[in-house]
């Protein structure tokens, strides 16, 4: 599906610059946006939660409607004059600036730019783009509904991060004797997650064990651009116990590999399955790094070399603001 997605943005794209040879500003808007949908109405909403503030009638926002056994996506498109804004007071915008608070109306049901319209139901699956047409960037991109479908894992619905995870473009190897697979690490509480053996401490080479993984990112076609301000790294693990010497993870940003190592003292869940982010803003600094990126988990136990020690992960994904 998201190849579909691309293309169509591509298409937007050429019909918006190849008319006048439009120059694109040196400066995308970073804003922070909230989204719901109510299904029964028709409508969209899009929320102003923290940022810049945002022109409108320099946006377009894009819908990628995925109905159950339809073989063909819907494509919608909405520029400034085909929704409607609010103010947090709850009254008509009568301006095109989008601030904190704000809430855009999209309601579905309506023509769009193309004199499209849809009557969205619970079992659709739709994925939104809100782009800034000058700079032809992506200024969030997210999934509003999954509909009958397994979610993807990448995109957090509470807070509308989304999340790039290795898979299905990575790879991810493990050398403790465990089970390892990138579609593994996709997805919340799916029940599939990675097993990692943790060597002894007193094994000839405790660090030389790990599980690592290539994200092999595509920074254009996750909607990527510089400047980068911000990567957040989300791991999702549980451990066997407490009996850990070292629980620690290190990434790797160049070719050849040089691992750093960004966190030495990871919290050591034991009763379930439980989140830690680590900020790479330090490490993670330009397109070229994001898209060299390398994770590596490594854990060395207290407990003899038979103690059986087993740790779990269950998603792994970086968020690039």
């Amino acid at each position: 599906m998201m190849g579909i997605v691309v293309l169509a943005f591509s298409t937007i794209a050429i019909t918006v610059f190849s008319d006048g040879g439009v120059v694109k500003p040196e400066h995308t808007p970073h804003t922070d946006l909230q989204e719901t949908v109510n299904a029964t109405a028709d409508i969209v909403e899009v929320v102003h939660s923290g940022g810049e503030d945002i022109d409108l009638s320099n946006i377009k926002i894009i819908l990628i409607v995925e109905s159950p056994g339809k073989s063909e996506l819907k494509h919608l498109e909405f520029s400034r004059s085909k929704f409607e804004i609010r103010n947090p007071d709850g009254t008509d915008s009568d301006d095109d600036l989008f601030m904190l608070g704000d809430c855009i109306f999209i309601d579905t049901s309506k023509a769009d730019d193309r004199g499209g319209k849809y009557n969205i139901t619970s079992s659709d699956t739709i994925d939104m783009f809100f782009v800034d047409m000058p700079s032809e960037q992506v200024i969030q991109r997210v999934a509003l509904q999954h509909g009958n479908k397994d979610i993807s894992g990448v995109t957090d619905l509470v807070t509308g991060r989304y999340w790039i995870t290795p898979y299905p473009n990575g790879t991810a190897t493990d050398t403790s004797g465990g089970w390892i697979s990138t579609e593994a690490t996709n997805e919340i509480g799916d029940g599939i997650f990675t097993v990692y053996y943790p060597p002894s401490k007193n094994d000839d080479d405790p660090n030389s064990t790990a599980q690592v993984f290539d994200f092999n990112i595509n920074s254009t076609k996750e909607g990527v651009s510089a400047p980068i301000h911000k990567v957040t790294l989300k791991i999702v693990y549980s451990v066997h116990d407490g009996s850990y010497k070292d629980l620690a993870l290190d990434i790797s940003i160049g070719e050849p590999e040089n691992w750093i190592r960004v966190d030495e003292d990871m919290p050591q869940y034991k009763q379930d399955f439980d989140a830690h982010e680590i900020d790479l803003t330090p490490y993670v600094k330009t397109i070229d790094d994001l898209e060299k990126f390398k994770a590596r988990f490594v854990i060395i136990t207290n407990a003899s070399k038979n103690a059986d020690k087993k740790s779990w992960i269950d998603f792994l994904g970086i968020h690039v603001d």
